[in-house]
């Protein structure tokens, strides 16, 4: 299981010192600023991808920073990644400022001074020492303190993959968590090497990742009407067949799993607890169904009942009643 901490849990008379404690102890550790303990609400979680650290942080009041001190200090040089998940931090790293928003992603460096603010957002970071990525310095450090994913199809696939790394995939048992290490490792190195324009550095990651890129793709693009086999295909260069042929390996049927993963994305939003649930037509527009009446039929052979019914039948109090 992942370690984790939160910081509500501590007297606020000994939450700052608690919280650099705990920073201190990462693989690459990291001090902090705060704006005093009423402010100050951190949760975390974290644990290893084989020999990848993730920390997951979600909070408010603070500012994490590696000075000249901490920078200048004898260890591995190691690469810190961060997705942001929901909020805004604003990254400082050399002359280079990037005020980084949900799923944006944002390397830097260990043996480089950096700050990040830490006020109402939710982050993942990944720290990687540089030679497990097995890149050109120049290739990895050009890209530092930049939202590097952005405007790359790529980009959107690996931010998309992280963030399930740090939301789910980190409380997986112990094997299956640190088998993900090579994969991950491919797809940064896939990400540096493309959005730095080295093609031929990009062509090996690139062919090794295509599993995980194809099913990843296909996670962040579920909700969209257009998404079929063949622009699946299109995106990433290859045939229709060959994407078949990858998926299948993996035992996924292309148009098998777009439908399920839809309905069953649309049956949460059907008993979601919000003031003003969302009329069926709308959850089925959201995921990518044609009309409400395909959407109802489709559901109907899953579930064995109509949209309206499903919901009905798990909520009670007024917004039952809701049509």
């Amino acid at each position: 299981m992942p370690m984790t901490f939160d910081l509500d849990t501590v007297d606020a008379g000994e939450r700052e010192p608690a919280l650099r404690e705990l920073l201190s102890q990462n693989p690459v550790p990291i001090d902090v600023s705060t704006g005093g303990p009423d402010r100050l609400h951190v949760t975390t979680t974290a644990d290893f991808f084989g020999s990848l650290f993730m920390v997951s942080c979600n909070g408010r009041g603070a500012m994490v920073h590696r000075g000249e001190s901490r920078a200048a200090e004898d260890h591995q040089r190691t690469m810190m990644l961060s997705v942001v998940t929901s909020g805004n931090s604003v990254f400082r790293h050399n002359d280079t400022i990037s005020d980084a928003t949900r799923g944006d992603v944002v390397p830097y460096s260990s043996t480089r001074p950096y700050s990040a603010t830490f006020d109402g957002v939710a982050k993942h970071t990944f720290m990687i020492e540089y030679g497990a990525l097995g890149l050109p310095d120049n290739t990895l450090e050009a890209q530092l303190g930049r939202r590097f994913n952005r405007g790359h199809i790529l980009g959107g696939i690996v931010a998309r993959y992280l963030a399930d790394l740090g939301s789910h995939a980190v409380y997986l048992p112990d094997a299956e968590r640190h088998a993900l290490e090579h994969p991950t490792l491919e797809l940064l190195r896939a990400l540096f090497a493309t959005t730095a324009g080295d093609e031929d550095l990009a062509r090996g990651p690139l062919h090794r990742s295509l599993d995980v890129r194809l099913l990843q793709y296909l996670k962040t693009h579920v909700r969209d009407p257009d998404l079929t086999i063949s622009r699946l295909a299109r995106e990433h260069g290859i045939s229709e067949r060959y994407a078949y042929l990858i998926l299948s390996r993996q035992g996924i049927s292309p148009a098998d799993w777009i439908r399920t993963e839809r309905l069953a994305g649309a049956a949460r939003d059907l008993l979601r607890p919000v003031t003003r649930p969302p009329t069926i037509t709308e959850i089925a527009c959201s995921w990518g169904f044609p009309d409400q009446a395909n959407f109802t039929r489709a559901f109907r052979r899953e579930y064995g009942v109509s949209p309206g019914e499903y919901r009905r039948n798990h909520l009670v109090g007024p917004v039952a009643d809701y049509p």
